[in-house]
């Protein structure tokens, strides 16, 4: 069977794996706790441990998957490991905010903003958040998709959705916050540079209506990446809706 890794979204967990095994059956999708590995060196630690999976296996290479801001610590890896990764495939990927005009277009806009000037106030508001989401996991579900649109609704219908949503906000808000901020920081900084040393074959997936990571993102990176890259665009889905969809 075929393996691949797959690097969770913020907040998110584990579980986000879930999704994307619906379009993809016959896949087995490892899943890495991002919320275990330090930030500012998440490319050599994320490397480390997709080497002892690879050691495990006859595979040479892996594929590797970043959802959402995931994509950041799916490229690093790719970019200083080339001869570990040989293919990387992006789904509603939060591109680095230094390569575009994306922040008056995401959902996420002020806790971006905060991250870059006032992180304090940030840290205050995931403590908030943190209680909103111990105490009272539903409201907390409807503050994260205020703005989302149709797609997103439709699966917010969903039990099982509902309960990777929330399993999502408790690793992130409640058991590994500092370890939530840290990522959203690194987020924030410039890492831009690490595009251009991807070696490898890149597959972006977006929706047309992702209000989080919007669509632009994804047409930027296919601009750097140059012909390595391809993009799936899928009509009318949103952020997690584009990501039960992706197919690998």
């Amino acid at each position: 069977m075929k393996k691949v890794v797959f690097c969770h979204g913020m907040p998110g967990s584990t579980a986000d794996a879930e999704l994307l095994s619906k379009a993809n059956p016959g896949i087995e999708v490892i899943a890495l706790n991002l919320l275990s590995f330090e930030p500012k060196a998440i490319d050599a630690e994320l490397c480390d441990a997709i080497d002892a999976l690879v050691s495990k296996t006859d595979d040479e290479c892996v594929h590797v998957v970043g959802f959402s801001i995931g994509a950041m610590a799916a490229i690093k890896v790719a970019a200083s490991r080339p001869n570990l990764v040989c293919q990387l495939t992006l789904i509603s990927p939060a591109a680095p905010l230094f390569i575009g005009d994306f922040l008056p277009k995401m959902a996420g806009k002020s806790v971006f903003e905060l991250a870059m000037k006032r992180p304090r106030i940030l840290r205050f508001l995931t403590c908030l958040q943190s209680l909103l989401t111990r105490f009272f996991p539903e409201t907390m579900v409807k503050v994260l998709f205020a703005k989302c649109g149709a797609a997103e609704r439709v699966l917010l219908e969903e039990e099982t959705f509902n309960s990777i949503v929330k399993k999502a906000l408790s690793e992130s808000f409640v058991q590994s916050p500092a370890a939530y901020l840290a990522f959203i920081s690194a987020y924030v900084a410039d890492w831009s540079e690490t595009l251009s040393a991807v070696q490898c074959d890149v597959v972006l997936w977006h929706g047309t209506n992702d209000t989080w990571s919007p669509v632009e993102m994804s047409h930027s990176l296919k601009g750097v990446f140059g012909e390595n890259a391809t993009i799936n665009l899928v009509q009318g889905a949103e952020h997690y809706s584009t990501l039960i969809q992706a197919e690998l």
